[in-house]
């Protein structure tokens, strides 16, 4: 997530410390012209898989926020806001509090009085109804002046906690007893320090004078409609009123202005929710406030809204391009920015060039990818252990195999302090290792795996979803995999899609992908911890036969080669080929045909099939140290072999066991790499342009 501002964005704020995504986004996106716009503010979805760090973003953009931005936080996990009326009743006590930069406090006066309704039995007689709110609220305004409503936080979650269903059936004596306290506490908010209760009365008194306004609190009453609606109409209106006052100027503005020009701005008031896919309530909040909103344009209300989202939703492709298609896919499409690279300039562009669907609500959604955390954030998640590891080492060990996952890092610094004293360090068999007999790959891929996949037993997923993530990674081909072979895989490919595990932010190209995919951007990718664990679980249940109805790893493969898609190039074929043939293990044959492709392809052809061929999955770098597979698959002193093939022999080993994230590649791992591109170019090169064996050899440090 940590990003490091520019140089001159630091000199311009004087301040020394790096600033994360989070606080990059409340910086460029929360910043409005002074005299306002007229543009609606937008409905962020903060996107990653599950365990990306979003709680974490959310937390460090409302410690950003402070006491001087207008902010909230909501919690779509916590039963206090179990329907979007309870989470509306929240939202407005949390936002009713002092901010530095109001001149007078928020209030939520209308959303007072439909709550009201709610909980009272109007009569239908109009003068009858509102003379029974007037005494109503009367009454709630003249209790006592000390009723204990300073701890707002505290207030906020009882009354929303029994306001649970309200929207849906009449309350009885009990609730409704409960619910008035919390109403007259929500009411008498602004009456704090500014407003006296004579003043509050007239207040009401002229709020209610209008026909429609009575009328809608007897039909609210009565229930004759969707209260939802209501809510959240009446709580943008008292939005919209409190922002009239609009912003007083704060004493040190941190903002990233455009061209570092300090010009007078105002700051949009935000909605941070947390967990909108732990329960329906989620997004029917989100839906209903979208719609609420729309309705009420072209007024405007000043709140941002920022949810933290596990699933890509559909409707969202009518706009932005999916998570999983790159620029060639999808050429009109907006791409997603990272939330670091997100700002308001960018939301009113998206809304420019789709002003001719004004009309549809999946408009108002601008989905954010959230960046993927620093080294020093994975370093404090997972410290390294007090023996066996060099804390550089440590390091990347972590930042390759978690794939820059935080959940993924911490499981890994905690398992990695447990294991026993007689492992030999470094240990790669981290997987492997169990915890209350449950070990690694599958505590996390039990934790990870979209919900609807663990339906079915791990043993029956597991395989096919190896499927799909090896397929990802093939050059030139669709994704998608034969039915008849992998009847499940492209339900899977689809679960891990929809839940954010399969993405262009996850992909990582190795160091050749400069030279043998030159300007070509990389394809979406399985994230590399849910790739590492599933990998590990096959070769888990593969060698100890404890499923026999299952696949096992020579048999996905097998499936695998036997069942490629259509022909799309001869070159193609043949990595995909020996891709496979590397997976199960045919090292020396993979070797042999890669010797006689290097005397007759062009260098850069033959870069590329090498690249290619060695992102095989291999199942020694999980359980060896990488020096004792390098000798088993390149031993010294063989009689008879060229030096051209003790080159190639070495270059593939190295690489096929650097593009495992259990390997951690060494500066004298580096150096035998480019050591041996540099011979091939030098003494062996089949052409006399060398240029792309020359700067496969500089990507491995040599010159």
């Amino acid at each position: 997530m940590p990003r490091t501002a520019s140089r001159a964005e630091r000199q311009d704020l004087g301040e020394p410390h790096v600033l994360t995504a989070a606080e990059l986004f409340v910086r460029q996106a929360f910043r409005r012209p002074a005299a306002g716009t007229a543009v609606p503010e937008p409905v962020v979805a903060l996107l990653g898989p599950k365990g990306s760090g979003k709680s974490t973003a959310l937390k460090t953009i409302s410690g950003a926020c402070g006491g001087t931005l207008v902010h909230a936080r909501l919690d779509f996990q916590d039963a206090q806001v179990a329907d979007p009326i309870s989470a509306a009743a929240y939202v407005s006590f949390l936002l009713a509090r002092h901010w530095d930069n109001l001149p007078r406090d928020p209030a939520f006066h209308r959303v007072g009085l439909s709550l009201l309704a709610l909980n009272e039995t109007l009569p239908q007689d109009r003068d009858a109804a509102r003379a029974h709110v007037l005494q109503l609220v009367g009454s709630y305004l003249h209790q006592d002046d000390e009723h204990p409503v300073a701890d707002l936080a505290g207030e906020a979650v009882r009354f929303a906690l029994s306001l649970s269903g309200i929207g849906a059936q009449v309350p009885g004596p009990a609730v409704q007893q409960a619910v008035s306290s919390g109403i007259g506490a929500l009411l008498r908010l602004a009456n704090r320090r500014r407003r006296s209760v004579r003043q509050a009365l007239k207040w009401f008194s002229g709020l209610l004078e209008g026909a429609s306004t009575i009328d809608s609190l007897i039909d609210l009453s009565q229930r004759s409609s969707d209260p939802v609606p209501h809510v959240l109409n009446a709580f943008l209106t008292d939005l919209s009123r409190s922002a009239d006052q609009w912003t007083t100027p704060v004493r040190r503005c941190e903002c990233l202005a455009p061209h570092r020009q300090d010009v007078p701005h105002e700051h949009a008031w935000a909605l941070l929710i947390d967990n909108v896919d732990a329960t329906p309530a989620g997004r029917e909040f989100l839906s209903a406030f979208v719609r609420a909103r729309q309705n009420r344009l072209p007024e405007r209300d000043p709140l941002l809204i920022v949810a933290a989202m596990d699933r890509w939703s559909s409707a969202w492709g009518h706009w932005w391009r999916e998570p999983w298609r790159t620029k060639a896919d999808c050429p009109d499409k907006r791409p997603i920015p990272l939330l670091s690279q997100a700002d308001f300039k960018q939301w009113t562009h998206h809304l420019a060039a789709t002003a001719d669907r004004g009309d549809s609500p999946t408009r108002a959604w601008y989905p954010v990818w959230l960046d993927p955390p620093g080294p020093e954030v994975l370093r404090k998640l997972a410290p390294t252990p007090p023996d066996g590891w060099e804390p550089a080492l440590f390091d990347e060990f972590v930042q390759r195999l978690s794939g820059g996952l935080p959940a993924a890092a911490q499981e890994i610094g905690r398992r990695a302090g447990e294991l026993p004293d007689d492992a030999a360090p470094p240990a790669r068999s981290l997987l492997f290792q169990p915890h209350n007999g449950i070990a690694l790959w599958e505590r996390a891929l039990t934790s990870f795996l979209p919900r609807s996949l663990l339906a079915d037993s791990l043993p029956a997923v597991v395989p096919q979803a190896v499927a799909v993530g090896v397929r990802l990674g093939q050059p030139g081909q669709s994704a998608l995999l034969d039915p008849a072979a992998f009847p499940d895989a492209n339900d899977i490919l689809r679960a891990l899609r929809e839940n954010l595990w399969v993405s262009t932010f996850a992909a990582r190209p190795s160091r050749l992908w400069p030279i043998a995919v030159p300007g070509r951007e990389h394809p979406a990718a399985l994230h590399p911890w849910l790739l590492a664990c599933l990998l590990a679980g096959l070769h888990a249940q593969s060698a100890a036969d404890r499923h026999p109805v299952a696949m096992t790893w020579a048999e996905v493969f097998r499936r695998m080669a036997n069942t490629c898609a259509e022909p799309t190039g001869e070159a193609e074929d043949q990595a995909r080929r020996l891709y496979y043939a590397l997976a199960c293990d045919n090292f020396a044959a993979v070797v042999d045909e890669l010797v006689t492709e290097f005397a007759k392809s062009g260098h850069p052809d033959w870069v590329r099939l090498v690249d290619q061929i060695t992102r095989a999955p291999c199942r020694l770098a999980a359980v060896e140290p990488t020096d004792d597979s390098v000798a088993k698959l390149v031993p010294d002193g063989q009689p008879g072999r060229e030096s051209a093939e003790a080159a190639i022999t070495s270059i593939v080993a190295r690489l096929w066991l650097y593009h495992d994230p259990h390997t951690v590649p060494s500066p004298a791992h580096d150096q035998r790499i480019s050591k041996n591109f540099s011979r091939l170019a030098g003494n062996y090169a089949a052409r006399d342009d060398t240029d792309a064996l020359t700067d496969a050899a500089a990507q491995f440090g040599g010159r």
